[in-house]
């Protein structure tokens, strides 16, 4: 039986609509069903970001994105570290520019930027893949978006907006948290050098705020910027989940996204936006775990139970072939 869903608002868990006893299936609003999400930034690939801050994330589970210079000798002085101990971490490498000088034309502007990207692309996936751009401070970038939209879609970078740097003299960076938690939304919160260099956030008010987003992970997505971008994206431009049963023990779901509401057009949309969406489908309370296949892709989940409602969270990526759950 083929059962087409709506997707609803609210907390509520939508009614059973199918004769196998599984509810209508619907894309949670962040990842394992937060209620909100942030993203850690820190700019200008500083030194002091990998002593102290690098540390401080890696021991809670934290990653971050670093927006780096290729061209800098910050950078050159700690390239491993950038290229090989970051990534390894979970970390966001994210653009900013070769060196950081501005640009005052357009054939610079490329140079800045795509010298950048050329660069990243040597080091990590030679492939097209969606990656974090931040605009650099205090040099001469004067480019209206018409003229700055071309370079970031040759390069399939994301322009990062809605910054929130602080300084924390006058401003506690955890009320960017907590507005997040209290709106329901997705807060940036971005920063510069961590116990020194220039444009400093002190290491017990970074402590102070790694430790309030630790205490809130049960209703916080904590991500890098690309990772939340995707999710928020395909989210957005996906339709209802298709779910279908298979007997008494499998259903398999399917979600689409329109790529006409998608950035990034130039390729197929599973290329690019390959973040997994988190669906929640109710199931009969005698399922105690289920098996998620999708393509080589195999996770076991346990299923859960809250105010007696009995449910499987699971991740299904866009636009391919669907995911296949069965009852374990």
């Amino acid at each position: 039986m083929l059962c087409v869903a709506i997707v609803l608002a609210g907390t509520g868990y939508p009614w059973q609509t199918t004769p196998s006893g599984l509810g209508t299936p619907r894309i949670l609003k962040f990842a394992g069903g937060a209620e909100a999400a942030v993203s850690l930034q820190f700019d200008d690939s500083m030194t002091t970001q990998i002593d102290n801050a690098v540390p401080l994330l890696n021991a809670r589970g934290i990653r971050a994105t670093f927006f780096v210079i290729t061209g800098s000798w910050q950078y050159g002085q700690r390239k491993h570290a950038w290229e090989v101990d970051l990534p390894k971490a979970g970390h966001e490498i994210g653009n900013h520019t070769l060196h950081h000088t501005g640009a005052k034309s357009v054939e610079e502007l490329q140079k800045e930027i795509g010298g950048c990207s050329d660069y990243l692309a040597t080091v990590f996936e030679p492939k097209p893949r969606l990656t974090s751009f931040a605009t650099p401070g205090g040099v001469p970038w004067g480019f209206s978006p018409e003229q700055l939209a071309p370079i970031l879609q040759k390069y399939h970078l994301v322009l990062a907006k809605h910054r929130n740097f602080f300084d924390e003299k006058t401003t506690d960076p955890v009320k960017f948290v907590q507005q997040a938690l209290d709106s329901g939304s997705w807060s940036n919160v971005a920063m510069h050098g961590t116990g020194g260099e220039w444009l400093s956030t002190s290491l017990p008010t970074l402590t102070r705020l790694l430790d309030f987003m630790v205490s809130n992970r049960n209703r916080l997505w904590i991500a890098p910027e690309i990772e939340v971008y995707k999710y928020v994206q395909e989210r957005d431009a996906a339709s209802a989940p298709v779910l279908q049963a298979k007997g008494a023990n499998r259903f398999s779901v399917e979600i689409k996204c329109d790529p006409s509401k998608l950035a990034f057009r130039d390729l197929p949309v599973a290329s690019l936006y390959d973040q997994p969406l988190n669906v929640e489908v109710a199931v009969p309370a005698s399922w105690k775990k289920i098996q998620v296949k999708q393509g080589t892709s195999v996770a076991t989940v346990e299923v859960k139970s809250i105010q007696g409602e009995h449910f499987a969270r699971f991740q299904v990526l866009p636009n391919l072939p669907p995911a296949t759950v069965t009852r374990k």
